[in-house]
Parts: C-alpha cells; structure tokens; sequence
C-alpha cells in the first residue's frame, strides 16, 4: 500500500475517533434501523471493491497523487468540537460521516470525491422517515393518478378518491409502505453509486437523478396497477409472497432503467475502458 493511502487512512481513523460519539449515535440508529445504513455500508463496500480492482489492474505505474486537505477536516472537526453542544446528533453524524468518507474515498480511489459521493453521504444519513413525512402523501396522490390510468386502460371503471381507489364499492387504500419513497432512495442510492464510479459531470448526474425519480414513479404505479389484482381479489388464491415478489420486480425494472441511463451518460473515455 502506498504512502499516500496510509496517510489517508490512518486520517480516517484519526476522524472517526474524534466523532467517535456521533458515529455511536450514528451506529445505534441503524441497529434500531438497519435499511438506514444502507447507503453507508454500499458506499464503502463498492469503493473498497473498486479502489481494490484499480490498484490490481493499475500496473507499476501510479495514478498522480492527490493531497488531502488536512487543514480543511482540522478546521470541520474544531468547528465540530465547538458547536457540538448546540448541534443536533444528525448533524453531528453528516459531519463524521462526510469526513470519514472523504478521507476512504482518497485512499480507496486516490482522488478526490465527485459530486455525486455527497449525494450518498446525505443519503447515508437517517433521512428515510423525514423523506417518508415529507414526500409520503405527495408520492401517494401521485402514484394513485397513475394507477387509476393504468387501470382504466385495461379497462377497469376504477376511481381515485384521495389516496383511495374506488371499484365496484369497494375501496383500495394507498397506504405509507404504498408510497415508493423507499423504492424512490434505493433507486436515487443506486444512481448516485454509478454518479460517483463514473465520475458524471454534474448536469449528466442531475439528469440522471431526476430520471432516477421518474423511474421510481413509474414503477410504484406499475406495481400498485399490479397488485390491485390481487387486493381486490380479481386473482382468487393468490400466494402471500407475490406481494414482496411484485414490488420486487418492480424495483428491478426501475433499477435497469436508471442503469441503462447511467451506461449511457457515462463519459466516451469510460466507456471504452474498465471503471
């Protein structure tokens, strides 16, 4: 390992030892919340991964280095050490995380961070239940005017009423799990990982995230279109797992689209060459 990844990691561990209290908290939250540090365990997963297959297939000759700007993190980490008693722990917790992150990036990739790698840093964060509090309702209206227009396409003489669909007296709700805000931060993680492996410029990522939340979108309808057939009872017997396995599948044609978008934002010097 080189001199220049050692200084970077041995910094990492230097931060994550001065915030060991807000990495605690951070550490608590995800046992109570596993799904939470999704975005955190991927992130180092992946660039682990990545930082190992460039450092085998990078050959005897060295990337150019990258200095790390310790006066900058001695400067987060003071200000961190100073407010502390008013912050609260999530924001105690970006700032852990974000100059951990930093530190591992550099010595995984030898480079500094994209854009997009702040963009998983805030998702690495337990934000899932303020996304679920803000865009909940929002993403369930939508979600039930499109699965009311699927519906009638085939036709169906399916009404919204709200977040309810009406068919046949009978009512249909979109409930909170029915919302796709979980679907819409996978699919918003998934895409912010290949920003950040692809190193897009900051207009192809914004295209592609705001494609991320498209995708999302369509793809909650199509699952909630799919299991209104089963809610409603139009397919007698249904096994119980064709739940999970619909929204599974879903999710999967979302996560393709996003990645497809991604192969084809991916600057041309990439494309010809491993990542």
């Amino acid at each position: 390992m080189e001199r220049q990844q050692m200084q970077a990691l041995g910094l990492a561990a230097l931060v994550a030892a001065a915030t060991w209290d807000a990495w605690h908290w951070y550490l608590l939250r995800a046992a109570a919340a596993p799904d939470e540090a999704a975005a955190l365990i991927l992130t180092v997963a992946v660039l682990s991964a990545v930082g190992l297959a460039r450092s085998v297939t990078s050959g005897p000759a060295p990337p150019s280095p990258v200095s790390i700007p310790v006066w900058r993190i001695g400067g987060l980490l003071l200000l961190y050490a100073v407010a502390y008693p008013g912050l609260p722990p999530i924001v105690r917790a970006a700032i852990a995380i974000s100059a951990t992150l930093y530190c591992l990036h550099v010595a995984a990739l030898k480079a500094r961070p994209p854009l997009a790698f702040w963009g998983l840093v805030t998702l690495a964060l337990p934000v899932l239940p303020s996304l679920q509090f803000m865009l909940g309702y929002p993403m369930r209206m939508v979600s039930a005017a499109l699965t009311v227009s699927l519906l009638r396409l085939q036709g169906l003489a399916v009404e919204q009423q709200g977040t309810f669909l009406l068919w046949r007296g009978e009512t249909v709700q979109f409930d909170a799990p029915c919302s796709g805000v979980s679907m819409l931060w996978a699919g918003l993680l998934l895409t912010l990982l290949g920003a950040t492996l692809l190193r897009l410029t900051a207009i192809r990522m914004l295209a592609a995230l705001a494609a991320a939340v498209m995708f999302a979108i369509v793809g909650n309808a199509l699952r909630a279109a799919s299991l209104f057939y089963v809610e409603a009872g139009l397919i007698a017997d249904a096994p119980a797992w064709w739940h999970d396995g619909i929204g599974l599948a879903a999710f999967v044609l979302s996560a393709a689209a996003s990645l497809w978008l991604l192969v084809r934002l991916m600057p041309e010097r990439e494309q010809g060459g491993a990542p």
